[in-house]
């Protein structure tokens, strides 16, 4: 398979998985009323998992903007293990170089 069919599929299944939790989210909170929806500040991934899998909307909300935004940085992962598949060492260590720069970029983000 190609690389760009498998970044196509890759971008597709993760905007989808996206679109599906946030009309989950906004499903559950129309069931619920439309009450107010708790935000939370500085979260852990893992909270915001556990808040989504309770049917809690803004955990389903949250999830799927980790989603959306945890899509582009699998794709460039995605293209440096097929760059090291096809043993082109030089977008081997260009894709390795913005995947860390993306990395740092959202950990340093959510540190504040």
């Amino acid at each position: 398979m190609d690389l760009n069919r498998l970044i196509s599929y890759s971008l597709r299944i993760g905007v989808l998985a996206s679109a599906v939790l946030s009309l989950a989210g906004l499903a559950a909170w129309a069931a619920r009323g439309y009450g107010t929806v708790i935000t939370t500040s500085g979260s852990s991934v893992g909270s915001t998992i556990a808040s989504a899998a309770s049917g809690d909307p803004s955990g389903l909300i949250y999830l799927a903007v980790v989603v959306l935004i945890a899509t582009p940085v699998f794709r460039v992962g995605l293209s440096s293990v097929y760059f090291s598949h096809e043993r082109d060492n030089r977008y081997v260590m260009i894709t390795l170089v913005v995947l860390s720069m993306l990395i740092f970029a959202l950990i340093s983000g959510s540190m504040g």
